[in-house]
């Protein structure tokens, strides 16, 4: 039968899962966000150049 390792080895993963799993939810935020960006500036750039055929400038 195989060994669990300590509690101290155990809570050291224990935290780095955590600080991961925040990460993670941080970058999905972050992707969220910018997909909105994203998306605002797409629907900009098809209204201008609904209006006076001129493309929207990307910065």
């Amino acid at each position: 039968m195989k060994e669990l390792p300590d509690e101290s080895l155990l809570r050291e993963i224990l935290e780095i899962v955590k600080a991961a799993e925040a990460k993670a939810s941080e970058m999905y935020d972050f992707s969220k966000k910018i997909s909105h960006n994203t998306q605002i500036t797409a629907t900009k750039r098809e209204e201008a150049e609904q209006l006076d055929g001129q493309p929207f400038a990307d910065r």
